[in-house]
């Protein structure tokens, strides 16, 4: 199965790599070259191959988030809520960008005679300047779903990828194709794809969680931002709140709980 996701990734890419440096060349010509020189080395990391072949939100304060087990005894610890700061999706096959109440992702499975569409894929951006990140934390992203839609029992699911953070809500089409382009670059090892930057969510439920600890390590304070996109085997949609409601994506991050034995 992740040899099929790789494929999938590997078309949005190329579909988006041709529909924003078109866009670039009509415009601004320095993105379309910026647009150029990332198809080029990606082209030249061989990664193609190796799926073939198989408003800004401040940082809200710490809040105490307690654990209470059976019996009189409760511990509790401290867990950092950051909200997202830069969010939208975009529609790849009608080539258009969305900022409103909605994170919207979707997946149409073509047949012989239709390709695959991706009409909704999210990018989502936080600010972590401040946090300490330890190995012994927990961080996990969260987004609340308003809707789902899916086509029969195949499955569907959702896939979580780092991306590069020079973008925001007003950033030009190129320069979100060039953060998406990063993928291929971030997630490459050698010839070899990394799997181990993929987070991935096949459930049905209200709420999407990924673990993100190590993506927060790696980025080593800064900025952060993620990929979200639908795929599988079947059509399958999902509406997310955005930052504009009061409930949109967040990262939650405490130190594993101690709780005393009772």
């Amino acid at each position: 199965m992740s040899n099929k996701y790789i494929s999938y990734l590997v078309i949005v890419i190329s579909v988006c790599a041709a529909l924003f440096l078109a866009s670039a060349q009509e415009g601004n010509l320095a993105e379309a070259a910026l647009a150029e020189d990332m198809i080029d080395e990606i082209a030249s990391a061989n990664v193609v191959d190796s799926a073939n072949e198989t408003a800004t939100a401040e940082l809200s304060p710490e809040v105490e988030f307690v654990v209470t087990p059976e019996g009189p005894m409760s511990a509790a610890c401290p867990m950092i809520i950051v909200p997202v700061v830069e969010d939208l999706y975009v529609d790849l096959a009608e080539a258009m960008v969305y900022n409103d109440d909605h994170l919207v992702c979707e997946y149409l499975m073509g047949n012989r005679y239709n390709e695959d569409e991706f009409p909704g894929m999210v990018m989502i951006q936080f600010d972590i300047s401040d946090i300490e990140i330890k190995d012994d934390d927990v961080a996990i992203l969260v987004l609340k779903a308003e809707s789902i839609e899916k086509v029969g029992d195949d499955v569907a699911g959702l896939f979580l990828m780092p991306i590069t953070s020079e973008w925001s809500e007003n950033s030009s089409a190129t320069a979100l194709a060039l953060n998406m382009l990063s993928i291929m670059i971030t997630m490459s090892d050698g010839d070899d794809f990394d799997f181990s930057q993929f987070g991935m969510n096949f459930g049905e439920g209200e709420v999407f969680v990924f673990d993100v600890l190590e993506h927060l390590k790696a980025a080593d304070g800064g900025r952060i931002s993620f990929i979200l996109m639908a795929a599988g085997d079947t059509d399958y949609k999902v509406s997310f709140k955005s930052r504009e409601t009061d409930e949109g994506p967040c990262l939650l991050i405490a130190p594993y709980p101690s709780v005393p034995v009772a």
